[in-house]
């Protein structure tokens, strides 16, 4: 799985022939292993393997910092040199945050999928919170809604799978702390009532997987 993806806070994976040499700094990058049934992994930036602690499935790592530009993540069965899937490539700009999931496609494929995380300092009293989705289970093309609990409309009224080409994971959304959620798609019949542990000062994000493709299973992972 080779997707390049062009998300806020995070270049696309090509960088432009620039004759002038580009300024370098500090970046933070961290690992999520959203592979259900997967063995822990050993993760590697520019092959250089980051951690004394494999990631689990549903769990991430710490943010290791490491220089910004052209940066190469990849994925190994814990303990061994078995790459789990392709590496991917991407070119990061100075200060920003980098989240790199290891994920399954419902093709079978396994890969590497970065997104930029938005650390910015919600208003007062509120959290902030970014929902991703990716149900191997389910085709790409299919949708889910978000809705907080007590309210009668969606949240999210058509969140698409994350390796969908129309897929929206730019936005953060505003919410009070404490926020509960549930999740709605054609064909989900098991779906529990999310809470997410959310509190005042904080950014998350909220990634959606399954089991089945009857279930839809959430995560959490604080930004800051």
């Amino acid at each position: 799985m080779t997707a390049c993806l062009s998300i806020t806070l995070l270049a696309s994976c090509s960088k432009k022939n620039d004759p002038q040499p580009e300024p370098v700094g500090e970046i933070k990058v961290r690992a999520v292993n959203a592979v259900g049934g997967s063995v822990s992994q050993d993760f590697y930036i520019n092959d250089m393997k980051k951690g004394t602690q494999p990631v689990a499935y549903g769990t991430s790592s710490e943010y290791f910092t490491v220089t910004s530009g052209s940066n190469v993540f990849k994925f190994y069965n814990a303990g061994t040199t078995t790459l789990s899937g392709s590496s991917q490539n991407y070119t990061v700009p100075i200060g920003v945050n980098v989240t790199a999931f290891y994920l399954q496609a419902p093709n079978g494929q396994f890969g590497v999928l970065a997104l930029g995380d938005d650390t910015a300092v919600p208003a007062a009293g509120k959290a902030k919170v970014r929902f991703v989705y990716f149900n191997r289970f389910l085709a790409t093309t299919s949708v889910i809604s978000v809705t907080t609990v007590g309210q009668s409309s969606p949240l999210i009224g058509a969140l698409g799978h994350l390796l969908d080409p129309n897929s929206q994971v730019l936005s953060y959304y505003t919410v009070d702390p404490g926020a509960k959620f549930k999740f709605a798609a054609s064909g989900i019949t098991d779906t529990p009532e999310f809470d997410a542990g959310l509190v005042a000062g904080k950014n998350y994000t909220i990634w959606i997987d399954g089991t089945s493709s009857t279930n839809l299973t959430a995560h959490v992972i604080v930004q800051n």
